[in-house]
């Protein structure tokens, strides 16, 4: 085996085990989705599903035919005579009657009553679905907050570890002089102090992380100590190159659906029905035959036609009522569009500004650190005090500092329209 194909072999297999045993970085996606799915309103469109289930089972249930069972028991104190007598015939009807039946019926024709109400059914079901879908976007700007507030204090953080590495190396130079008596004790204090300052800065960093990533791990249901790796998010899509996808915007049109389909129940309320029925029972006296004064059962069959056919506009007013309603609904849904499209200009304006900050940061910090360079060259001959080494070592961490929080302001304002436009999140 060739040198060439062993580095190959060594390099592929050490990749291989960091990838399976390394600690894997957190995604601002992979928070989205853990967050979703560990806040309990996600669990609330199963819950929906089966109310609407449950609903449309009990409107099925109301075309099948019904049985009622009925008892009655009454006592008057006057009953039918007549004002002659009738020879060889003597009327005596009791003054209390007891009466006990079963009554079917079967809607024959309801006039589409049925259907109209599985259609309102469903489309509240699509409504409160999609509110899920709103408040669950919501939770996207509390990941954002805190996801973003701990990556800035990670990339900060990386930046104060290098200039302590760096504090660190310059010291143990600046001791090797002192020994052969090149450089006084007194710069070697003053480095060390710095690292005291610079380790306190990287312990407040930490503490403040922590913090930030309990929080994080109590949205997404998950443990973040102060070893957990977030990722800085690399967007494929630029600001404003997307037309709004908010959950609002389909929330709006469903609300306006839901509201057209209460017209279909209108109609049908003011169509004719029929419906077969039967009634049986036994009843003292006989109650089809009053002459008859013994218990008697009796039954009763037929078909019962119903149209309401005026009803002094009554429907045309409450088809009013829902065009007004579904204008309501068209008027919140355009200004909420207008307020997105306000909202358009200033990301653009906010990503620009930091874009150019960032170029400028990269700039300063790559001469802050050529500035370094040449004082570290200059403490080591003893052109240069620690003081003046110190005070440009303060200025190129400041550099890079700034270009990181930019870094990260420019990731967060992105992530940020992307919630605001309702970009997908992956």
């Amino acid at each position: 085996m060739s040198a060439t194909i062993r580095t190959i072999f060594t390099a592929s297999l050490l990749l291989f085990w960091s990838n399976l045993f390394g600690q894997t970085a957190t995604t601002l996606q992979d928070c989205y989705r853990l967050a979703e799915a560990n806040t309990a309103i996600a669990n609330n469109p199963q819950l929906f599903e089966k109310i609407a289930a449950l609903k449309l089972d009990n409107i099925d249930a109301s075309r099948l035919p019904t049985l009622q069972w009925n008892a009655k028991a009454t006592w008057q104190n006057e009953v039918f005579g007549l004002p002659f007598n009738i020879p060889g015939v003597e009327l005596d009807i009791p003054k209390y009657n007891v009466l006990t039946n079963l009554e079917a019926s079967y809607v024959l024709l309801d006039g589409g009553l049925a259907e109209a109400k599985k259609i309102v059914e469903k489309t509240k079901l699509a409504v409160d679905n999609q509110s899920v879908t709103v408040e669950l976007n919501k939770l996207r700007e509390q990941v954002d907050r805190y996801f973003f507030g701990a990556l800035l204090l990670q990339e900060q953080s990386k930046s104060l570890e290098l200039t302590l590495k760096d504090l660190e190396a310059k010291t143990t130079q600046i001791e090797a002089a002192v020994r052969h008596g090149v450089a006084l004790e007194s710069e070697v204090l003053k480095l060390k102090v710095e690292q005291l300052k610079v380790r306190s800065k990287i312990e407040e960093m930490g503490s403040d992380r922590r913090a930030l990533l309990s929080v994080l791990g109590s949205l997404i249901g998950q443990t973040l100590d102060e070893n957990a790796k977030l990722e800085v998010p690399s967007w494929q899509l630029a600001v404003g190159s997307q037309q709004s996808l908010r959950p609002e915007i389909t929330l709006f049109d469903l609300q306006k659906k839901q509201v057209m389909a209460s017209s279909d129940m209108i109609d049908a309320q003011w169509k004719p029905r029929v419906a077969a029925f039967a009634t049986t029972g036994v009843g003292y006296p006989d109650p089809l035959n009053f002459f008859d004064d013994k218990i008697s059962p009796y039954f009763i069959g037929g078909v019962q036609f119903s149209w309401k056919f005026w009803d002094w506009k009554q429907a045309e007013r409450e088809r009013e009522v829902l065009s007004v309603q579904t204008q309501l609904i068209e008027n919140q849904k355009q200004t909420f569009t207008q307020t997105l499209q306000h909202q358009d200009g200033k990301f653009r304006e906010d990503v620009a500004k930091l874009q150019n900050q960032i170029r400028r940061d990269e700039e300063i910090a790559k001469l802050q650190a050529e500035l370094l360079k040449q004082l570290s060259s200059q403490l080591e001959n003893g052109v240069a005090t620690a003081t003046d080494y110190l005070l440009q070592s303060d200025a190129e961490l400041q550099a890079r500092l700034a270009m990181e929080a930019h870094r990260v302001q420019l990731a967060q304002a992105e992530a940020a329209w992307r919630t605001w436009v309702g970009a997908a999140k992956d």
